[in-house]
């Protein structure tokens, strides 16, 4: 018979090991997120290209990139069924990562519509971006996607402001400002400021719509980013067919 403090010990450690996992898993993403290399997402670009290996992909889908934001994002594709819609997000990766796999990330797909998120890392981590060079970075990737999509749609959401980092909300408001002026110069960009669904009675983000880290959105701020997007979708129309690709 074994004593009851060694059941009890045994038992603790079970249930530390997903604890711990999950710890480790924080650990190395947060590594990979201060590596400057974009290199550091080549494992999740593997992963993507393994998968889209064995799948039927679709014909000019709804293709929605960036860093953790996007990874986070659940329930999109079910939601604007039948349209089809891919979910492309690289660990903590900024605009410049998803410009340098371009070709493999957003090309290979061929969206009807590019969908661009901007995280944190942005600002903090792994960049340290100001609002021109925020700004300039989104117009660069918006420049290198012309050259394939002419006439495909480029959408891009301002950064999200949340609870956790109340020092990045200036930078942001000069972020959409600088945004919406240059897209009145580009028809086929379109800019979403989601900042206004996800406020408070004070004009602050409100804690209801963000994980408990006040840094990412739940489901509750998902849903407000999905009331942009299908606006704008219905707006631009099309479907998509599934194909598939090898």
């Amino acid at each position: 018979m074994y004593s009851w403090k060694a059941i009890r010990n045994v038992c603790l450690a079970l249930l530390l090991i997903p604890i711990g996992h999950f710890a480790w898993l924080v650990a190395q993403d947060t590594l990979q997120t201060m590596q400057s290399s974009p290199t550091a997402w080549e494992g999740e670009m593997r992963a993507y290209t393994r998968a889209d290996q064995r799948a039927a992909l679709p014909n000019q889908p709804v293709l929605v990139v960036g860093g953790r934001r996007v990874k986070l994002w659940q329930g999109l594709p079910e939601l604007l069924a039948p349209q089809p819609v891919l979910m492309r997000g690289l660990g903590g990766a900024i605009v410049e990562d998803v410009a340098y796999y371009y070709d493999r990330l957003i090309g290979f797909y061929r969206p009807a519509t590019l969908v661009l998120l901007p995280g944190s890392s942005e600002f903090h981590l792994r960049d340290h971006k100001d609002a021109t060079a925020l700004a300039a970075a989104i117009a660069d990737l918006e420049t290198k996607d012309a050259r394939l999509r002419e006439n495909g749609r480029f959408v891009v959401f301002v950064p999200v402001k949340s609870p956790f980092y109340p020092e990045d909300y200036a930078t942001i408001d000069e972020v959409r400002r600088r945004l919406q002026t240059w897209a009145g110069e580009r028809l086929r960009v379109t800019v979403l400021d989601p900042n206004p669904l996800l406020q408070d009675l004070a004009g602050k983000p409100s804690g209801r719509y963000f994980r408990p880290d006040g840094m990412h959105l739940n489901g509750q701020g998902y849903a407000r980013l999905e009331l942009l997007l299908q606006d704008t979708l219905a707006e631009v129309g099309g479907k998509g067919q599934s194909v598939s690709r090898k």
